[in-house]
């Protein structure tokens, strides 16, 4: 079993966790089976408010987070710490937060919180991460966790070192196709093949990391996961198409289970397309992720069902069929229960380890 995996199966959570219905009257605190942890923290007594805090009010934390984290039940967000303060008491005054705050050491001093959104770029998270963590606090970060290997593993040590839990954004493992998809091909296991496209059409550069690090991750991080395995081999075309630096990913892994997975992270394409596919005995899954999936089983017609059914939530509710509100439900969940979050550091480590041998760093 994955040291990462919130559930005594090894596919992680089971898609009722995951895709939960929208009415919060009857939301439980646990995600699948009890699992055992080798994280000594605390669980929270039943019905006590979970004090958190945000590092951080850039983009992504202000479309997916600031809104996923206001609404989940019995959460309550005491304070914002961000550089920029009228950026940061645009989300206090959106959310009616408080507390606002220049840093996060301000913050920590502050407020005894139980945990902490660290939302920033790659390459300025690891300090206020590590001080959340020295502090005895739950992190959630984005994908990716570091600018390199060498920081996500700093965040493994801490994270074990202070018994907390550390979650990476990795939504799409929550997307309500994918948790489809693999209790579908769990069912008729294992998976023999799994494959992940990621294309788009990007100018001005990669930015402070690779692509294939900041973005390609993504589904990098998606095919390991889908697979249920771990890399034996990795075959791979790094490529600079009508850039001076590279832009296009094409890979092939061998897992330990004999699954094998194909990567395909291409900038150079005309739009953005995000599919996959997973397969098992009899058993095909061809996913637009997060919109639809497409199920082909042997002796049934085909069928297609949106993420928007499979979750039950409204069709203009994407947060619940994409997987950001289930991810955070997951994390929080964990936190009350001592389980450790399917995608926490512990085991994200594994994909950024695969993304160095996909770019040929490892």
């Amino acid at each position: 079993m994955r040291a990462g995996a919130c559930s005594t199966r090894r596919w992680g959570i089971s898609r009722t966790s995951a895709t939960r219905r929208s009415s919060r009257s009857s939301r439980t605190a646990s995600h699948g089976p009890p699992g055992t942890s080798s994280i000594t923290t605390r669980i929270m007594e039943g019905g006590r408010m979970l004090k958190v805090g945000f590092i951080g009010a850039g983009g992504r934390s202000r479309s997916a987070h600031y809104p996923n984290v206001h609404r989940l039940e019995g959460v309550s967000v005491e304070g914002v710490a961000e550089l920029d303060q009228a950026r940061g008491q645009e989300m206090v005054d959106k959310y009616g937060i408080p507390r606002l705050f220049e840093n996060h050491e301000q913050l920590l001093d502050a407020v005894d919180l139980d945990a902490v959104y660290c939302v920033m770029n790659e390459v300025y998270v690891l300090e206020p991460a590590l001080a959340c963590i020295s502090a005895g606090k739950h992190v959630f970060v984005e994908k990716p966790p570091g600018a390199n290997t060498d920081e996500t593993q700093l965040l493994v040590d801490a994270a074990e070192a202070n018994g907390v839990h550390c979650m990476v954004g990795f939504q799409r493992r929550f997307s309500a196709v994918t948790v489809e998809a693999m209790r579908l091909v769990e069912e008729n296991g294992p998976a023999t093949l799994v494959t992940g496209s990621f294309n788009k059409w990007l100018t001005g550069g990669p930015g402070n990391t690779s692509t294939l690090w900041n973005d390609v991750s993504h589904i990098v991080d998606l095919v390991r996961y889908m697979s249920g395995s771990e890399p034996t081999e990795v075959h791979a075309y790094r490529d600079s198409h009508g850039t001076d630096w590279r832009n296009c990913y094409t890979g092939m892994i061998r897992f330990d289970n004999h699954a094998t997975g194909i990567i395909m992270g291409n900038r150079a394409s005309g739009g953005r397309v995000l599919r996959s596919e997973l397969h098992g005995i009899g058993v095909g899954c061809y996913m637009d992720v997060p919109e639809s999936i497409e199920i082909l089983e042997a002796g049934s017609a085909p069928r297609v069902v949106t993420g928007a059914e499979l979750s039950g939530s409204a069709a203009g509710d994407s947060d619940r069929y994409e997987g950001v509100l289930s991810m955070h439900e997951h994390f929080v969940d964990c936190i009350r229960s001592g389980a450790t979050p399917t995608a926490d550091i512990r085991d994200a480590i594994h994909s950024m380890r695969l993304v160095d041998r996909l770019e040929g760093t490892a």
